[in-house]
């Protein structure tokens, strides 16, 4: 990994503008160069099995390139424009996009990776190449990408918050809220890309409230209206699903002062967990 994000490592060969570009046939490296120059290689040029390491292509245009099977690493594209580029298997590891630019681009977004200490030090780095290929998606209606690269996004919006929390550029308590709300809505529902992981997580979280209902207020519920002597886990989880997906009462109904204002609570919070549930599906198949 580069020592500075922003810098080569070493001392890098300059390639300057209208000099001859290195061999790239299958199976070369190109290592340690830095680039110089408006636009990087001629238009309609095909690049297959080639690894750039330590080069730097800042401040260039590139222009109709397809790169296939190609690897960059330690890399560095900081406010480079891409018009009509396309990387098939292609994979970007610990590269510098920083205000790096796209437009009718295809780049799969789960082929970029970025060390922990990106994180860290430079999370400002994976806000902006996400950004950046956000718009790019969205313009070129590639949404499965579009959902990666807003997943990825998102989060480096929660290390970026982390650094700025350090760098006390935001309140502690605020902040600290931001990316805990932040974080919990990945686990759950993947920022509202996951809808399957939340179905499982409501499933869950609904039977461990049943299991709770059966423990503390089984022995206050009516069954078929009566009091049974020992109300079974299963009226527990009918009464309890009854109750949390808002279908109203049955057979099974409270019946004690406890379990009454227990089940109205139950009731409330199920309403506000079922939105949130609706708008994941809504924003994952309707988009």
């Amino acid at each position: 990994m580069l020592t500075n994000f922003f810098k080569l490592d070493g001392t890098p060969t300059l390639h300057e503008k209208g000099a001859q570009m290195p061999p790239m046939s299958p199976g070369d490296e190109v290592s340690n160069v830095l680039f110089r120059g408006d636009s990087w290689y001629e238009p309609r040029k095909q690049i297959k099995g080639v690894i750039f390491r330590n080069c730097s292509i800042s401040n260039m245009e590139l222009v109709q390139l397809t790169f296939t099977q190609c690897t960059f690493e330690d890399c560095i594209f900081i406010a480079s424009r891409f018009r009509e580029v396309e990387f098939h298997k292609c994979n970007f590891i610990n590269c510098n996009m920083w205000k790096a630019k796209f437009e009718q681009c295809y780049l799969d977004p789960r082929t970029i990776r970025l060390d922990r200490r990106y994180r860290v030090d430079a999370a400002n780095v994976g806000v902006s190449v996400y950004q950046a290929l956000l718009s790019n998606y969205a313009n070129e209606r590639q949404d499965a990408f579009y959902a990666d690269a807003d997943i990825e996004f998102r989060r480096w919006k929660r290390y970026q918050l982390s650094w700025d929390i350090r760098k006390k550029h935001v309140d502690r308590l605020p902040g600290e809220w931001g990316r805990l709300k932040s974080l919990i809505y990945d686990l759950l529902a993947g920022y509202g890309y996951k809808p399957v992981r939340l179905s499982v997580v409501t499933i869950i979280g609904f039977l461990a409230i049943s299991v709770v209902n059966h423990l503390v207020i089984g022995g206050d519920l009516l069954v078929n209206g009566e009091r049974p002597v020992h109300t079974s886990l299963v009226d527990s989880i009918y009464y309890s699903f009854s109750v949390l997906t808002v279908l109203g009462f049955s057979s099974v109904v409270p019946d004690g002062a406890f379990a009454k204002l227990l089940t109205v609570f139950e009731a409330l919070a199920a309403i506000g967990w079922l939105s949130i549930f609706t708008s994941v599906l809504v924003k994952r198949f309707l988009r």
